[in-house]
């Protein structure tokens, strides 16, 4: 059974995120606006990590002098968007709690939902009263500066029941040839960037009451919710973006993503 935790900031209206749909109609041409919550998983045990991981939860890893809640959080405000529901373990809450408070000093406000580790799907069942009609679904552990707003305006258009941000410039971790029947290599190239075959960043737009009969218990949101989409025909889109993602569940990419932030200084 999950435990919701609620924590207020007092944020002016000015500052919360209001989204005009461009799409207007042609007999009223009225629009309508709507406010976007992101649901952030960091609740996964983050075993490639380990052993940091048995001491500090992955969304309280250090890179340069932030940690890497802190950078997604800049992110998220960044394209406007200042209510975050943390979806986390019983086991990392008191921790995560105690740095990021109710978000009034990270000028958001966080509302927590804690948990048996369940699954990324059993996570967003245990949370579907904090969680808006729409929301960004965002994996704790995924930095990146691709153009959110620009996702948001594509799933709108296409009237989505989840849309996944997709990569084309991701390069494979191995080399990859052509063999011909009797053994010859006709084509090899080492670790190439397949636009044919985009990935995926960890970055999704959803429609509630479209996703949470398939988030149960156990149950993990891209293995089993979008191919269950995908079977019951849902329109179910790919935002595809030239922008990389880091993913810094491995060690390899924490050193890329330090990396980057030492040269750059900033995502954005």
């Amino acid at each position: 059974m999950a435990k919701r935790f609620v924590a207020s900031a007092i944020i002016s209206v000015g500052n919360c995120f209001k989204y005009l749909l461009h799409e207007l109609s042609e007999a009223d041409g009225q629009g309508w606006i709507f406010w976007l919550k992101a649901a952030i998983l960091a609740g996964g045990a983050g075993t490639r990590l380990y052993p940091i991981t048995a001491y500090v939860p992955k969304a309280l890893i250090p890179i340069g002098n932030r940690y890497v809640i802190e950078y997604i959080i800049d992110y998220l405000k960044h394209h406007g968007i200042n209510d975050v529901v943390m979806l986390i373990s019983e086991n990392e809450f008191e921790l995560i709690r105690n740095h990021l408070g109710d978000g009034s000093r990270f000028g958001v406000r966080v509302e927590y939902s804690a948990a048996e580790r369940i699954g990324t799907a059993g996570a967003l069942g245990a949370a579907a009263d904090l969680l808006g009609e729409r929301f960004v679904l965002y994996y704790g552990d995924v930095l990146t500066n691709m153009d959110l707003k620009g996702m948001i305006d594509f799933h709108l258009k296409n009237k989505a029941a989840c849309t996944l941000a997709m990569s084309t410039t991701v390069p494979m971790d191995y080399g990859l040839a052509r063999v011909a029947e009797d053994g010859r290599v006709t084509f090899f190239e080492e670790k190439p960037v397949l636009k044919e075959y985009p990935v995926s960043m960890g970055i999704d737009i959803v429609e509630k009451d479209e996703i949470i009969p398939y988030c149960k218990p156990k149950m993990d949101f891209a293995k089993h919710v979008v191919p269950n989409l995908l079977a019951t025909r849902k329109a179910v889109f790919a935002y595809l973006t030239e922008k990389r993602h880091y993913d810094i569940g491995t060690f390899k990419s924490l050193e890329e993503a330090r990396e980057l932030l030492e040269r750059n200084k900033t995502l954005f």
